[in-house]
């Protein structure tokens, strides 16, 4: 098994090299916020620091070795969280420190971090000066009083959009609590009073927050303080475990603390939503696990003195993607990437409680977090495989069925032919597109939902007719364009006119998913089809893709106009492949996954092609393999007891913590890894991840 916190230095690493080399979207999307005001500490801290008289100030060379402008208070070589976090809100700058901050920038937000600063006024000041959260709290009143001047009645609205990042606490025991020589909370405290008089004190500053405006709050937790190499040096027994257990307990009591206050204030300030980002499972990779990981350094980037910081125009490590750590303190830019990312979509909700960042700050346009609006397309039309299916196969003779337990545990209806736990990618889409109700499936459709759209997709289903019929019978992708061809017709009989049937079916969205079978269930079975005997992997994804833009061409004539065209996953990485045709010791069967690829260059040409060509339309493609990186950080076994075609064993007991599986059978994803992929699908923290646009800007044009 790769071990967890190098699969996320992989997929940061993999995400950060594909950007720089990807395409952006044209147009690029708006921000998701008008603004981001930052509070925290020397992981947020930009600068504020550096006119200061303290030791706790980093404006010199190794510090920002690799940011564009080089040193500029950033406790780290590159970008903290934040920074990274402001680029996937889609933030042109980086939010400047209120130390350099101009009249003309206050709308977008400001930086108020310091570093060695706390929620207590006294922490940190052994070190010298800082700006401690209740005098951050008094700059940005000043900050909201010049807003009130600039905008007047316009300001609370503008304020009330924003997003406010809060990450203070670590100081308040680094340098404080476990300091006893310096402060005397440790004698006057248990762990657990001061966990208490901690909160109590954020609550107030909290409350203070929301009195001038601020109704959106990313509250980051605290790491495991105890793996922190400097307290690890200075405080770790001989032989005894990798981190300062007692040091890392009394920082999770906080988190606790923490955490109930963010359910009281959701409930006590309800046109307000607080968010608290657990930092402390995350560390648990990024601090932790490095240290008996090969491959992976265990000692700092820098050279440090005896405070743990760099020590000034230091030669810092050359291979610095390969350390969590680049003083003794504080993480590399690698490190604040996959904290940054996870706290923006969470792949796992203990990540983030209750819901993640992305997920706050467009809660306004999202019916799963109890949001009433108008769905954003009239309609939904979905065409694919068993990833989409809610039941088209049902009555099928096929093997590729799923309408009974395990399958549906955790649906409101039970097991209705979902392949999957709970909801699909699709179903979850369809909810953060506004819709009431999941889109029936063909099947089941009646007269009067047919205007909201049908579901096609089908188990086994391919591109190619033949494609997963040594499982008996299937829908395929030319017969559900059948199908919808004669829902279109029902649908001019109903709306009185081909105009008035038209001009519906053109809002609406046309989701297909398909082409895993043609792999899985054809040119990977040489005992079944001659698919791999006839074509090399290069003809085969042409010859697919032919195909597939011959349906797509017959789709358009029917009035379809957005087009979201739902890439291969990493095939070769799915359980079945692996343990079928892995090696001993292999995480994915590579040249499956290649080949895989190999159709999602061409399908990607394919939306470049028509974009061009059908100018009245629009056609995105959705990078299922790059999403799929985040779900691999979860259990690598499926939840589920398999039979020999891979699928639950009827009426068998899963596994209890599926939200800790990325695989509910051999095949398909559990519901918690479709809520990574619809939620990258919908609203995109990368450009990477869809191309040349998301859904959810897709569904405005």
């Amino acid at each position: 098994m790769l071990n967890l916190w190098w699969l996320l230095v992989l997929c940061a690493t993999y995400l950060q090299q594909y950007c720089v080399g990807g395409t952006p979207p044209q147009p690029p999307p708006p921000p998701q916020v008008p603004c981001l005001f930052i509070f925290g500490d020397s992981l947020s801290d930009a600068g504020n620091n550096n006119k200061l008289r303290t030791d706790a100030k980093v404006n010199y060379l190794p510090y920002g070795i690799d940011f564009p402008g080089g040193p500029t208070g950033r406790f780290t070589n590159g970008l903290t969280s934040v920074d990274i976090i402001t680029q996937l809100l889609g933030l042109k700058d980086l939010i400047p420190p209120f130390a350099n901050t101009g009249a003309s920038d206050i709308l977008k937000g400001v930086n108020y971090a310091s570093g060695s600063a706390g929620i207590r006024k006294e922490t940190g000041t052994h070190l010298g000066e800082d700006i401690s959260f209740g005098l951050q709290l008094q700059n940005h009143k000043s900050i909201v009083s010049k807003i009130n001047k600039k905008l007047g009645n316009q300001a609370q609205q503008h304020l009330n959009k924003c997003l406010y990042y809060v990450n203070i606490g670590s100081n308040d025991y680094l340098n404080n609590y476990f300091l006893p020589e310096h402060y005397p909370t440790s004698k006057t405290y248990s762990p657990e009073q001061y966990a208490v008089a901690l909160a109590k004190e954020y609550s107030t500053y909290l409350k203070d927050l929301h009195a001038v405006g601020a109704r959106k709050f990313a509250l980051i937790g605290l790491g495991l303080i105890g793996c922190v190499p400097h307290e690890v040096s200075i405080h770790r027994k001989n032989g005894s475990s990798l981190c300062v257990e007692h040091e890392s307990k009394a920082a999770i009591l906080f988190n606790d603390k923490l955490k109930a206050v963010v359910d009281r204030f959701n409930v006590e300030l309800s046109a307000a939503k607080f968010i608290l980002i657990n930092t402390a499972v995350l560390s648990n990779y990024v601090e932790a696990r490095p240290m008996t990981t090969p491959g992976i350094v265990d000692v700092v980037c820098c050279k440090v003195g005896s405070n743990g910081q760099c020590i000034p125009n230091k030669e810092a490590c050359k291979n610095r993607n390969q350390y969590p750590f680049f003083d003794e303190f504080h993480p590399t830019e690698m490190a604040n990437q996959a904290t940054a990312r996870h706290a923006y979509i969470a792949p796992v909700p203990a990540y983030a409680y209750p819901m993640d960042i992305c997920q706050l700050v467009n809660a306004r346009n999202m019916q799963e977090y109890s949001v009433v609006g108008k769905p954003q397309v009239p309609c939904v039309f979905i065409f694919g495989d068993s990833l989409s299916d809610s039941g088209n196969n049902n009555e099928l003779y096929t093997d590729a069925t799923a309408n009974y337990f395990p399958y549906g545990i955790d649906f409101p209806a039970g097991p209705t032919g979902r392949f999957t736990n709970g909801r699909t990618s699709i179903d979850i889409i369809t909810q953060l597109l506004g819709f009431d109700d999941f889109i029936p499936p063909f099947t089941n459709t009646s007269d009067s939902n047919i205007l909201k759209g049908v579901n096609y997709a089908s188990g086994a289903a391919g591109i190619r007719f033949e494609t997963g019929t040594h499982l008996g019978e299937d829908i395929g992708l030319e017969f559900q364009l059948l199908y919808h061809k004669i829902i279109v017709f029902e649908i001019i009989m109903k709306l009185g006119s081909v105009d008035e049937a038209q001009q519906h079916l053109n809002k609406c969205l046309y989701y297909v998913n398909i082409g895993s079978n043609d792999y899985l269930n054809n040119y990977f079975l040489p005992e079944h089809y001659l698919s791999s005997q006839l074509y090399s992997p290069d003809q085969y994804a042409e010859a697919l893709v032919q195909e597939y833009s011959t349906h797509l061409k017959d789709l358009y004539s029917v009035g379809a106009r957005k087009f979201a065209l739902i890439g291969l996953n990493l095939l070769g990485c799915t359980p079945h492949e692996i343990f079928i045709h892995g090696k001993n010791g292999s995480i994915c069967v590579e040249e499956e996954s290649k080949t895989g690829l190999l159709f999602n260059d061409k399908l990607k040409a394919v939306v470049d092609g028509f974009n061009e060509e059908l100018s009245d339309a629009k056609f995105i493609f959705i990078n299922s393999a790059l999403i799929s990186y985040n779900t691999r950080q979860l259990q690598d076994v499926i939840c589920c007891k398999v039979g020999s075609n891979g699928q639950c064993i009827p009426k068998e007991e899963p596994c209890q913590n599926r939200n800790q599986y990325p695989f509910f059978d051999a095949f398909h994803p559990t519901e918690i890894a479709n809520q990574v992929i619809a939620k990258s699908a919908y609203n995109s923290p990368i450009p990477a991840y869809a191309y040349p646009m998301d859904i959810s800007h897709l569904v405005k044009l």
